[in-house]
């Protein structure tokens, strides 16, 4: 029996559409798909952004490709490039519908098309990220896990300024964060045993202490104890040779201590196919790796790479 993954709209002035349209006329995906959208809103979008594909009986038709209509009451002009405010409430009406279908286990997994976070804000959304909303939603404990096919970077800080990074950085946290990345790695990818590496805070992991002793003091002494509960993890590697050399293909999982530690490498790799994956959720939730690009919402030079793998990985990851 395939999955159903439930798909969300996004901000529609932005590329998500277009990228997802792109994904649909690409390829076949292996499972039945819905958009939380309503009709007449995508059917703007289509004639807006000449996509492909006809809506009949709120059934999103791209050649061989199905995506059923899980309506919605909220509806919005198609502006592209430019943010709106009912723009943005479809955007959370999307996510509430989709977040509360596969919570209650109506769909097998989410996958989220870029927002604007700001937007959002400024009619009174109360959540940092999408992110953050699943988390509320469906009680669970947000780990953001960013992958190539395979490669994945988890991050033990996310959207907090550097120059608190290192007051954040406690056993408790390192530690929570590497056993949620194994139990990701084991739970929804299958693998038994698990390799992970953890990355150094510091420039060469402190060097003995003389570039901060964070890495001495409380990552070295985390990868010792999870080796004696059996544990496959190592570190703390210094980031910069860690990634120029090709230490992370040695890897299953690797958790970096910050955003950009992590998410440049990443995405270097990656090659515009990255995939946010939300792990330590008790649902599946996938987003590709980029934003609403309002400056190119109506540009020929449209990369759906993301989207397509977003979409593949919601597929494949185990329940």
């Amino acid at each position: 029996m395939s999955k159903r993954i439930v798909i969300t709209s996004g901000d529609i002035n932005g590329i998500g559409l277009r990228c997802l349209a792109t994904s649909l006329r690409n390829k076949v995906f292996n499972a039945e798909l819905w958009l939380a959208i309503a009709p007449q809103t995508l059917q703007n979008a289509i004639d807006i952004y000449n996509l492909p594909g006809s809506i009949i009986n709120d059934v999103w038709l791209i050649g061989n490709q199905r995506i059923r209509l899980l309506a919605l009451d909220a509806v919005s002009a198609v502006t592209p490039g430019e943010p709106s405010d009912d723009a943005s409430r479809l955007a959370i009406a999307s996510l509430d519908r989709a977040i509360t279908e596969t919570v209650a286990q109506n769909f097998d997994a989410l996958v989220t098309l870029p927002i604007n976070k700001h937007a959002l804000a400024n009619i009174g959304w109360p959540y940092a990220g999408q992110t953050e909303m699943l988390g509320a939603y469906s009680g669970g404990e947000p780990l953001m896990v960013l992958c190539t096919s395979d490669v994945r970077v988890a991050l033990a800080t996310v959207h907090v300024p550097l120059k608190n990074v290192s007051n954040l950085i406690t056993t408790e946290l390192v530690e929570h964060r590497t056993i949620q990345l194994i139990d990701h790695l084991r739970q929804r990818l299958g693998i038994a045993n698990p390799t992970v590496a953890i990355l150094a805070l510091n420039p060469h992991a402190g060097d003995n202490g003389v570039i901060g002793d964070e890495d001495s003091r409380i990552i070295a002494p985390i990868v010792e104890h999870l080796h004696k509960r059996g544990l496959q993890v190592s570190g703390p590697h210094p980031a910069d040779g860690f990634f120029a050399f090709g230490d992370y293909s040695k890897f299953d999982g690797i958790l970096a201590m910050y955003h950009d530690q992590g998410l440049i490498p990443l995405k270097l790799l990656a090659k515009g196919a990255g995939v946010n994956v939300t792990a330590g959720l008790p649902i599946i939730r996938t987003s590709p790796d980029h934003g609403t690009a309002y400056d190119r919402a109506q540009s020929h030079d449209i990369d759906s790479a993301s989207t397509e793998m977003a979409i593949e990985m919601a597929i494949g990851e185990r329940e």
